[in-house]
């Protein structure tokens, strides 16, 4: 604290104390009410000042002492838009398995994912950050990414890799990169294509670098949406007919099932062989 300000708050602290005692000597000694109470009153105002401010010091020093931590495992039901991160002090669960995988221990580390995944991109949609949650195979890129917390400021070469269910590694991008004390957005200045022709019958990894230090080994996999595996069917058993084409119109992706789609088909089926 400057000597100023400890000055200033020690010299209030004896003004109100001194008034505080002073009113209520001058009420003991029979004196005028009101004049007694006023100094009463404002000598407690200024006591009752001083220890606020210094419970609001003691919870704050508590605070910066003991960070709260947010180990969550994120609900991905629906795919999160890309945005920022929220919750200065949040670690995800899934950054933290990728940190064990990578045979390091999260509580020793000095440089920790405390966040990682990729960033999915479809023409003419919004990118996409998955964490948890499956890729749809019919995007366009990938672009992985990390947040690396640090004690303090630091340079180094981050390397990302992407390795395919084959075991083939398709990416390789490697940056110095300027870090700051606390939370670092890293993410490389490419991205990487997606074809059908890459294998994803299983899962990917994204493994992360810093300076030939492996940091993280993030695993996700692939999923086709329900359209797709809808027209694969179809093209399998018969064209789509009018009721069918309707109701895939009519309902947001995901909030039919393939079930209930193909109930819809065998209806159809049903009644044009009732009209035969």
């Amino acid at each position: 604290m400057p000597d100023s300000q400890y000055n200033r708050r020690f010299w209030e602290t004896m003004i109100g104390l001194f008034l505080l005692i002073l009113g209520l000597a001058s009420l003991s000694g029979g004196g005028g009410a009101m004049f007694p109470l006023l100094l009463g009153l404002l000598g407690f105002y200024l006591l009752a000042r001083q220890f606020d401010q210094t419970n609001q010091r003691r919870s704050g020093y508590s605070e910066m002492a003991s960070p709260s931590w947010g180990w969550t495992d994120e609900d991905e039901e629906d795919e999160i838009p890309a945005r920022t991160a929220s919750g200065a002090d949040q670690v995800y669960a899934h950054a933290i398995d990728a940190v064990r995988r990578a045979g390091r221990d999260p509580g020793a580390t000095q440089v920790l994912p405390v966040d990682i995944g990729v960033m999915a991109f479809r023409s003419g949609d919004d990118p996409v950050v998955h964490r948890t949650q499956d890729v749809f195979d019919d995007v366009d890129y990938i672009q992985p990414f990390v947040q690396l917390r640090l004690p303090q400021r630091a340079v180094g070469r981050i390397r990302f890799e992407l390795i395919d269910s084959d075991g083939q590694t398709l990416f390789v991008h490697e940056d110095v990169q300027q870090l700051e004390r606390g939370r670092n957005l890293v993410t490389p200045a490419a991205r990487l294509p997606i074809h059908d022709a890459q294998a994803m019958h299983r899962d990917w990894e994204l493994r992360v670098s810093a300076d030939g230090v492996l940091l993280a080994i993030h695993k996700f996999g692939w999923r086709e949406r329900t359209e797709k595996v809808v027209r694969r069917h179809l093209r399998e058993d018969g064209e789509i007919t009018n009721e069918l084409r309707v109701a895939i119109i009519e309902n947001e992706p995901g909030s039919l099932s393939l079930d209930e789609l193909l109930a819809y088909q065998e209806e159809e089926h049903q009644r044009s062989a009732g009209r035969r």
